[in-house]
């Protein structure tokens, strides 16, 4: 991940914090960056194990199921939070993925690929449970270390607290903010996975971070 991302802290006078662990509120000017180019050595690899994956050959999908199982579930993660429905949703990821493998063309990495198909599972359940969550707590303010004699919070409930935090941005801005700086993918990375333009991408991104200061403000 880019040397971009780290902490996020805010002080409301009161000795009050909130961190968003492996996340920095940075300005609203998007940084320029460019994406890595693809070894080649690597991208043989993928285009060889794709070939046998097409041809049904289950040693070749199991082996995009293992390098790739711990990104779609910690992306799952980082949109759903703590979730039950997690283990079913990275095998229904994978089920779609690999129903589709023979019409994906491998221009694209793999990892690309699935971002794409976990980001399109998600998202229903995501818009259903953040209507439920503005309706019932009306984007309620969070009391995090407020008072004198209360205990900071450890680094456990602190990133418990960033992960409730991004559960209150609206849908389409989360899966900007966590692609780029939770799975530090480009902005044009995350243009071609949402299929929106990179000005559209930008403008969320910038957007993401505006609501997330103003909560980290109001805690």
């Amino acid at each position: 991940m880019s040397s971009g991302v780290g902490k996020i802290s805010s002080e409301d006078g009161a000795n009050s914090s909130l961190m968003l662990d492996s996340v920095e509120i940075l300005p609203d000017a998007l940084p320029s960056r460019t994406a890595p180019a693809e070894p080649s050595l690597e991208r043989q690899r993928e285009a060889e194990l794709l070939t046998r994956a097409r041809a049904g050959e289950q040693r070749a999908l199991r082996g995009i199921y293992d390098s790739h199982e711990n990104q779609v579930r910690s992306h799952l993660y980082r949109l759903l939070g703590r979730d039950s429905e997690i283990d079913d949703m990275v095998q229904v990821v994978f089920s779609r993925a690999f129903a589709a493998i023979d019409r994906f063309e491998g221009k694209s990495a793999i990892s690309t690929w699935l971002y794409r198909i976990t980001v399109n599972t998600s998202h229903n359940l995501i818009r259903a449970r953040f209507r439920r969550t503005r309706m019932k707590h009306a984007l309620e303010r969070f009391e995090v270390g407020r008072g004198g004699d209360r205990v900071a919070p450890s680094k456990l409930e602190a990133r418990d607290e960033a992960q409730r935090i991004l559960e209150l941005l609206e849908p389409d801005l989360r899966q900007v903010f966590v692609l780029y700086h939770y799975e530090g993918l480009t902005l044009q990375e995350i243009s071609v996975i949402l299929e929106r333009p990179i000005s559209t991408v930008g403008d969320r991104l910038t957007r993401a971070r505006k609501h997330l200061r103003e909560l980290v403000r109001e805690a």
